[in-house]
């Protein structure tokens, strides 16, 4: 075993060397220097949680501030659309009334269209008959007048004259006439320069008997020979006179459209008796009564 000795009086009475204090004081001088640089990390660091709460400090007020501002911005945004929506609202509630009134005006507009419809029908209807009823008048005026065309006209012609025309065309007919069966006589104006000469009957029969005396007159004769000016004593080159029942324009019309469809389908008689049109095929075919345009399209059609 070691055996433990005490130091020496020698030793602790001897002074350090030069070399033992210049360690220890650079020990010391060392131990110093971590201290400083301890305090100096310390205060760093001090001001640096310092400096990073106040850092953050700014950013949360900046946040904050942002916020704020961005709340205000979202509130005046919520306000305008807020705002928006009350004029929509509105727009809509105006629009709704104009489509209420608008669909009101429709069906109000829709019912007198209808009625007016109703009405036109009505008056179709109306004025049919009013047309048939005048028609019908007329033909009653004109059943004992007839029609003398292609005579000429004398100079200074009076009603006197004409009447003699007449009177002498009787003679030829072998049909008496008198003064007093003539109601009244006149010149119509035509398309050609001799106007036809309107004579008023007394009664239809005097106006049946001289328009079948005169299909007597000129049955089986030759052309040149059939009623004409020459019969009436008129001066002159001969002229053939045709003599025809008065018609009203309605008929008149429909006898000249029934005139058209005998020369195209070959229709062998197309006459006119009491004011109505008739048509014929042949002398073997049953006649055809022309009431209206209608009948002669139909007859168009069966061809």
């Amino acid at each position: 075993m070691p055996i433990n000795r005490s130091p020496t009086s020698s030793h602790l009475n001897t002074p350090p060397t030069s070399a033992a204090v210049s360690t220890a004081s650079l020990r010391h001088c060392e131990s110093e220097s971590d201290i400083s640089s301890l305090r100096n990390n310390k205060t760093m660091d001090r001001k640096k949680r310092k400096f990073e709460g106040e850092e953050d400090s700014d950013i949360a007020t900046m946040m904050k501030d942002m916020f704020t501002a961005f709340s205000k911005e979202q509130d005046h945004r919520f306000q305008d659309l807020q705002a928006s929506i009350k004029d929509l609202k509105e727009e809509n509630t105006e629009l709704v009334k104009s489509i209420e009134l608008m669909t009101y005006k429709y069906d109000e507009f829709l019912a007198r269209i209808t009625k007016l419809e109703a009405d036109k029908k009505y008056d179709a209807i109306k004025i049919i008959q009013l047309e048939d009823k005048i028609e019908f008048l007329e033909r009653k005026s004109k059943s004992a007048s007839i029609e003398i065309r292609n005579v000429p006209k004398l100079s200074s012609e009076s009603k006197d004259d004409l009447c003699t025309i007449v009177k002498t065309l009787g003679k030829t007919l072998n049909v008496e006439i008198q003064d007093h069966e003539i109601k009244d006589i006149y010149r119509i104006k035509t398309k050609d320069s001799s106007q036809t000469i309107v004579t008023d009957l007394c009664t239809v029969l005097k106006k049946e008997k001289i328009l079948r005396a005169a299909k007597i007159f000129n049955k089986n004769k030759p052309k040149g020979e059939k009623l004409n000016t020459g019969h009436l004593q008129m001066q002159g080159p001969k002229k053939p006179i045709y003599l025809s029942e008065s018609l009203t324009f309605k008929t008149q019309k429909l006898f000249y459209l029934a005139r058209e469809l005998q020369k195209n389908y070959a229709y062998a008689f197309c006459w006119t008796s009491h004011g109505s049109v008739y048509l014929r095929r042949d002398e073997n075919s049953p006649l055809l009564r022309v009431s209206n345009e209608a009948d002669l399209e139909g007859l168009r059609k069966k061809e």
